[in-house]
């Protein structure tokens, strides 16, 4: 993920998904899913509910090189972005952001798949940075959107995990999806494209150079610079030092650790530490290490651990093992997966032999190391002097289920290991010395701060003004358009006083326009095959049925004897989430419902008697327990042959209506 913490697997297909088991070419036991027809998970993600303008300048005016973000500003996550020239664009990035606790019953939230829909016209090629969920979780939805024959470019190790998604949704497709390689050049849509090299918490990431006879655009992708990078894949910074050479119009970086002083540590200070701790841990006991499943660099550190102390690797966690699948199909894996311990001969393992690595580093109740944590796990049990080292970072929101998670596993005998000092995780985000660096190296006639709260963006676009001397700096939200134009004396940089650059950017401002647009449509997936609007998947009504809690009531309406008033009825009454005071409620409600209705005419409809009986359930609950729960009423007849007493009274009380009218029309006339 874009942050160091989106977790690392998971197509989603929730329960829905049909899964097999088989052995790989690499010798893992591994589960593929198929979790649609191709189809049937989409919703309504691609609908058109009414025309959606596009924002921007009209057709032929207006600053030629344009951005059009439609998620991952304002945001961690959920990155997906419009580029190009005139009406010409390209997608970057397709990811998803996952929801909070508020989003409940949502497993995943999609950027606005039908706007891309609508004007996949436009669009002439998607191309990836790298493969983390936050830029490639939504491609099931996203690659539907676009036309059949439109191109999508990823690196090698990014097209394996791209792949397998895909083929989970029924939606690979071979002849569409080109393989690059770093520093080599493609055309795309009305861009020439070089992807450049940047060390990230995933293996095979680019930023982006796309060249165009109006200009040159550079994006930075996920990034940091990493001096000693475990697989050997070095930041490129003779490329970005060569492009302050060369007129760069526009230039997007990374805003996630904007506020963060100096520079990221290094991934190999983190091997080290890993390797330290298992080796004082030797004849102690196990180890266990939980990380992010995507984070295959930190997996040199774990084997290099292994190896020093004698003991064998074990993978607790299905997506450990995809992921390294991913990297050994690409050449890249950070060791053999024939080396590894099939998880079913850990309660036979000599305990000081094992070292075992695991997701669930989140809380999430259905990894294992949670399980492990109620002992609900039938792959992982916690032993007496069990080592955990944490290495990850906790996602904000996250942090009540960590803690609940590690209190519990300490309680089990673990020793846990997680604090700052224990070197046990590095984020894979630049840094602000490296943020300043890189702005310094491109020189960039513009600059637009991208991936991030929009605290970040423009914390960010303040560091580059006064940094990095950019003058030209503006900050967007999704469904803004930012428009600029090359500025031919290229006079980006500051070289006096801050009021003469001022001065400056105002005589020059129109080659950097802003333009309003409507803010995108979000969808929610619920893991399954429902995906739709925050309405359609009423979220709301979740919400206030898990606050506030929900009432059914049965009415069941009586009229034989039923006069003008004095409608009879039997009421049944449920709850459920809320306070009933050893059911004192409902006795109140069933008595409450039972006299509004009998003050009803014998001919009230049966809406009316719903209607009614919804209205004093909800001021008798609010007046009991200050709740505002769900309430549904369902009245019937008790004699289904009295069924048509409402109607006639309906139709009489019609009629004379009409009659009324006209007799008041004829006076008048």
């Amino acid at each position: 993920m874009g942050v160091d913490g989106v977790p690392g697997g998971g197509g989603g297909g929730g329960g829905n998904r049909r899964g097999k088991t088989y052995v790989s070419e690499s010798g893992m036991k591994l589960r593929t899913y198929i979790a649609s027809d191709g189809t049937e998970h989409l919703g309504s993600a691609l609908a058109q509910r009414r025309f959606r303008p596009f924002p921007g300048p009209p057709t032929g005016s207006g600053p030629p090189l344009r951005i059009l973000p439609i998620g991952g500003l304002g945001e961690i996550g959920m990155n997906c972005m419009m580029a190009g020239v005139g009406d010409r664009y390209v997608v970057i990035d397709a990811g998803l952001m996952f929801p909070d606790f508020s989003d409940l019953g949502m497993q995943k939230i999609l950027p606005d798949t039908a706007f891309l829909a609508q004007w996949r016209d436009r669009i002439e090629a998607l191309i990836i940075t790298h493969g983390h969920e936050d830029h490639i979780g939504a491609l099931p939805w996203v690659v539907p959107a676009l036309d059949p024959s439109t191109p999508i470019y990823a690196s090698s190790f990014v097209m394996q995990l791209v792949k397998k998604r895909l083929a989970e949704y029924n939606l690979w497709d071979e002849k569409r999806f080109i393989t690059f390689e770093m520093r080599q050049r493609f055309q795309a849509g009305p861009f020439e494209i070089e992807p450049v090299r940047v060390t990230h918490s995933i293996p095979d990431c680019c930023g982006l150079i796309m060249r165009s006879d109006e200009g040159t655009i550079v994006h930075t992708g996920d990034w940091k610079i990493d001096e000693n990078p475990l697989d050997g894949q070095q930041f490129d910074r003779e490329l970005f030092q060569a492009l302050g050479s060369e007129p760069v119009a526009l230039m997007m970086s990374d805003s996630t650790n904007v506020l963060s002083p100096g520079r990221t540590v290094s991934e190999q200070v983190v091997h080290n530490s890993i390797v330290e701790k298992v080796l004082e841990h030797n004849g102690k006991g196990r180890v266990i290490c939980t990380q992010f499943a995507s984070n295959l660099h930190r997996l040199y550190g774990v084997k290099r651990a292994a190896d020093a102390s004698g003991r064998k690797i074990c993978f607790v966690g299905a997506s450990l093992s995809h992921y390294l699948e991913a990297a050994w199909q690409d050449g890249r894996a950070p060791f053999d997966p024939r080396e590894l311990m099939p998880p079913e001969q850990l309660r036979h393992a000599n305990p000081n032999e094992v070292l075992i690595v695991t997701t669930g580093s989140q809380g999430e109740p259905r990894a294992q190391l949670s399980m492990a944590a109620r002992d609900a796990s039938n792959v992982l049990k916690m032993l007496p002097n069990d080592l955990l080292l944490y290495s990850a970072k906790v996602i904000p929101g996250n942090e009540g289920k960590v803690t609940k998670m590690l209190n519990a596993l300490a309680a089990q005998g673990a020793r846990v290991r997680q604090s700052r000092a224990d070197n046990l995780h590095t984020s894979g985000h630049a840094y602000q010395e490296e943020l300043v660096e890189l702005l310094q190296s491109v020189k960039p006639q513009h600059f637009l701060p991208v991936h991030g709260e929009y605290a970040f963006l423009t914390e960010h676009a303040l560091l580059a003004r006064e940094r990095a001397g950019v003058n030209f700096v503006d900050v967007i939200r999704n469904g803004e358009m930012l428009a600029v134009r090359e500025r031919r004396n290229r006079k980006t940089v500051s070289t006096g006083s801050m009021a003469a650059a001022r001065a400056a950017a105002q005589r020059d401002e129109e080659t950097m326009v802003k333009y309003e647009g409507e803010e995108p449509t979000y969808f929610f997936n619920d893991g399954g095959k429902g995906t739709g609007t925050r309405e359609e998947m009423e979220i709301d009504m979740r919400s206030t049925m898990a606050l506030e809690g929900v009432v059914v009531a049965g009415v069941e309406v009586l009229r034989a004897g039923a006069g003008d008033y004095g409608l009879t009825s039997r009421v049944r009454v449920t709850t459920r989430g809320m306070w009933t005071n050893e059911g004192r409620l409902l006795a109140e409600l069933n008595e409450a419902v039972e006299g509004a209705v009998g003050r009803l005419s014998g001919t009230a409809s049966l809406v009316e008697v719903e209607r009614t009986a919804i209205d004093v359930l909800k001021r008798r609950c609010l007046a009991f327990n200050g709740k505002r729960p769900e309430v549904i009423a369902i009245a019937y007849e008790h004699d289904p042959r009295d069924a048509h007493l409402a109607a006639v009274a309906e139709a009489r009380e019609a009629a004379a209506r009409s009659a009324s009218e006209a007799r008041q029309q004829d006076f008048g006339g």
